[in-house]
């Protein structure tokens, strides 16, 4: 459903102004409000402005157990595509891929996805995630297995610049790669719907024969908060939507689902209250 003409002009860019990096620029307020790991916790209620829950490691924990004998291991490429500052949604790919890029167009999240790999104390502190992915997910209850697992994705992780709006999205990769995943990055950042459309066939051309494209998408999206700062959607998609998009990009959908928070929890922080998460196969 697209949105009223009132609120597609509010949500024109300023020719002067980088909406992305102007969005984006303080990558600790953006995970302190959006990304409140204490939701992990058992008996712990959702946040208003969350963006993960115990559902999101359960998705990422079940694709890579599912699938990751489709491809070879030992050489399997990742790109996690507009990243952001977040790096939860390859915890559980690490026993499986080879390398995993993450990609991103601003500078500060790159910045600091890159202060955790070089672990740097004012770095995010992520150890609840692994904890909660390692000890709770696949049953690896020691202490050293968190610690490992941090270190090979350290080990693994290559940090690089992209640009989802360019004709060559992110050059410093080796195209094709195994998996490419990408949460909340595509249908928040193209101005038109037929933008959107034609990024789905850009990020189809990235992905080998066969491999997997592995999404999370906010559902009937039409503006949030950041900051003091209302942002407002350019289209909004239903989990139909997303889906049939996907098919006509080429894509074999294999799994759609979606979680969804309390409808008390949508406040004045964000306008949807439920997220796709979608697995598809070239």
């Amino acid at each position: 459903m697209n949105l009223s003409p009132e609120l597609q002009r509010d949500s024109v860019n300023d020719g002067d102004i980088d909406v992305m990096e102007e969005r984006f620029n303080d990558a600790k307020k953006y995970m302190k409000e959006f990304l409140p790991l204490s939701v992990l916790e058992e008996n712990t209620p959702m946040l208003a402005s969350s963006l993960i829950s115990p559902s999101t490691a359960q998705y990422f924990h079940n694709f890579y157990q599912q699938y990751h004998k489709e491809w070879d291991n030992s050489t399997a490429l990742l790109l996690e595509l507009g990243g952001g500052p977040c790096i939860y949604s390859y915890v559980s790919a690490v026993p499986h891929v080879a390398k995993i890029y993450h990609s991103d167009y601003v500078k500060a999240n790159l910045d600091e996805v890159s202060m955790w790999k070089n672990k740097d104390p004012d770095a995010f502190d992520w150890s609840p995630y692994f904890k909660h992915v390692v000890q709770k997910l696949e049953g690896r209850t020691s202490s050293c297995a968190v610690l490992e697992r941090e270190d090979k994705l350290r080990s693994l992780l290559r940090l690089i610049p992209c640009d989802i709006k360019a004709d060559v999205i992110a050059p410093a990769v080796t195209i094709p790669v195994d998996i490419l995943s990408s949460s909340f990055c595509l249908g928040s950042s193209y101005d038109t719907l037929e933008e959107y459309k034609v990024g789905l066939k850009k990020v189809y051309d990235m992905i080998t024969p066969n491999g997997f494209f592995v999404s999370q998408t906010t559902i009937h999206l039409t503006w949030f908060k950041h900051g003091n700062k209302m942002y407002y959607a350019a289209f909004s998609l239903s989990l139909e939507d997303v889906k049939q998009y996907y098919k006509e990009a080429g894509f074999n959908v294999l799994h759609a689902d979606t979680w969804s928070k309390p409808k008390e929890l949508i406040t004045g922080s964000i306008s949807a209250a439920e997220y796709a998460f979608v697995v598809a196969r070239k």
